[in-house]
């Protein structure tokens, strides 16, 4: 499962995508967001952008947890 990710950059006008977005997370002390997509390329963006993450990466990680923990969702 795949999800896409939007993000604007301070000052800039208009949104970017990333599409196929297989996992992300963020390094606090670099101060970048990562995002690594379908062909293991790693996006690198500073954390001070706006991000819009869809509802696929909530599914994303629900089912995850499911799997991790056992539970089978009905």
């Amino acid at each position: 499962m795949f999800y896409q990710v939007k993000y604007k950059l301070t000052g800039q006008r208009f949104w970017r995508k990333i599409r196929r977005v297989k996992g992300d997370g963020f390094e606090q002390a670099a101060g970048i967001r990562f995002f690594i997509t379908e062909d293991e390329t790693r996006i690198e963006i500073p954390t001070s952008a706006i991000f819009i993450l869809n509802r696929q990466r909530f599914q994303l990680i629900k089912s995850q947890l499911n799997k991790e923990t056992g539970k089978v969702e009905l």
